[in-house]
């Protein structure tokens, strides 16, 4: 008994189901997973065959080869560093006045940064400067009592001990006018270290200490560095230090230093009418342009770090505009010469495989010629070939991932697209009825038709 229970309900909804799918009333995707499994319909479908057969042929992009100079380049992470940083101290015992200039300041040389207490200096400055006047006047005395005992003794009047004695006086007040003036050089010299200056341009970091405090000689008051004359340090491997020197020896080795970790500008878009409720998310990050410097090597190691294989390299980096900071990492790229005379096709021609480097060849009657190449080396959007491939030849730029030795191809133009313009697509029309059902149609793609 309940078996055929259960046998007439399984009747009940298949009938159910299949009145359902004659009146459309199943939504969309059960809809199109029974059109599916069954022999298509002479109105679905209609015109497959000719798209199929139009895309068996891939459509590729193509570049000329040409002959060209390549340069030789490497590249490579290093740091900046500054020509001139220094931690300026204190070199007398005082308090803190003031301090002249803000935090993270540019300066000049010879800035007033800080002022000590110099009220004792200057005193001490002042009675020494008054001990020199005395003691001078006591000079021009002894200069006179001289004068006098040098004519007695001439007129035989005075005894010769008189004029040693007028000698020796006159000797010793010239000496302690020297003593007076060397004390007085020494008390200018505290003086001016009450008043501390910016010993070169550049700029500040924060102050280590306060108005008020009590200093020793050698406390750290801040730390100035040189931002407009920068240096890129980094290394060069053993096998290129030959090419190095001899790029040296021929004049200037160019070196272009650009920050490792480029800067990103996030783009937030409005829609019209500037309601801040319809306004679109915030784009993504894309990244900002790349500051470069072009630097020139100023220094080579005298030896090669045994450990690494290295050898360190300087790079003197013009900063006027501030587009890098000490301690920051960059990506530094040298040229160590030039390949002459190679075959040159963009970059995204040449694509790796199992035995090398291989490029995909379009002969002139439209078949490709997959090729073994042997690169001279990558800069940029250039690559350089040294065999496997002649000037000339039509190499694929964009649709290699489809291609095999032998295939035809259609050579489509490599210009870019208008902007805003929509893709054109070879998906065929169909003919089958339009579903009355009150779910909406399910449409391959991002977007649902309603």
């Amino acid at each position: 008994m309940r078996r055929s229970v259960v046998l007439g309900l399984a009747v009940v909804v298949v009938l159910g189901f299949g009145v359902a799918y004659k009146q459309g009333l199943l939504p969309a995707w059960v809809d199109g997973q029974v059109a599916s499994s069954g022999p298509p319909a002479s109105g679905r479908g209609g015109g497959t065959g000719k798209a199929g057969a139009r895309n068996m042929v891939p459509s590729v992009t193509v570049a000329t080869a040409e002959t060209g100079n390549l340069p030789v380049r490497r590249s490579t992470i290093g740091w900046i560093n500054s020509v001139s940083s220094t931690t300026v101290t204190t070199q007398q015992q005082g308090v803190v006045t003031t301090i002249a200039v803000a935090n993270g300041a540019d300066v000049k040389a010879g800035d007033l940064l800080v002022q000590l207490d110099d009220r004792a200096a200057k005193a001490t400055l002042a009675r020494d400067k008054a001990a020199l006047a005395r003691d001078q006047a006591t000079v021009v005395s002894t200069k006179a009592d001289l004068k006098r005992a040098q004519d007695l003794v001439a007129r035989q009047v005075d005894s010769a001990q008189q004029l040693d004695q007028a000698v020796a006086a006159a000797a010793s007040a010239a000496a302690v006018v020297q003593l007076d003036q060397a004390n007085i050089d020494a008390d200018q010299v505290v003086v001016d270290d009450m008043h501390i200056t910016a010993p070169h341009d550049g700029r500040l970091g924060a102050f280590a200490i306060t108005v008020g405090s009590l200093v020793q000689p050698g406390t750290t008051v801040v730390v100035l560095t040189d931002m407009d004359n920068l240096e890129a340090n980094f290394t060069v491997s053993d096998a290129d230090v030959g090419l190095l020197r001899q790029s040296l020896s021929a004049g200037n080795v160019p070196v272009r230093v650009s920050p490792s970790n480029p800067p990103t500008a996030a783009v937030s878009g409005q829609k019209a009418g500037g309601d801040p409720a319809q306004a679109t998310p915030a784009a993504a990050a894309e990244p900002a342009p790349v500051p470069a410097a072009q630097a020139t090597v100023d220094f080579i190691d005298s030896n090669i770090n045994s450990g690494s294989g290295t050898m360190a390299v300087r790079a003197a980096v013009p900063n006027r505009n501030r587009e890098f900071w000490p301690g920051q990492a960059v990506k530094v790229e040298i040229d160590l010469g030039s390949h002459s005379d190679v075959v040159l096709v963009p970059t995204v021609a040449v694509q790796p495989g199992q035995n090398g480097s291989n490029v995909f060849v379009v002969k002139p009657d439209q078949t490709i010629d997959v090729r073994q190449v042997q690169l001279a080396g990558i800069v940029g959007d250039r690559a350089g070939i040294v065999s496997g491939l002649e000037a000339g030849d039509n190499v694929v730029t964009e649709g290699q991932l489809s291609l095999a030795n032998g295939m035809k191809v259609t050579v489509r133009d490599g210009k870019p697209a208008a902007a805003g313009a929509a893709p054109a697509t070879d998906a065929p029309k169909t003919d089958a009825p339009q579903k009355k059902s009150g779910v909406p149609e399910q449409v391959s793609g991002s977007e649902a038709k309603l």
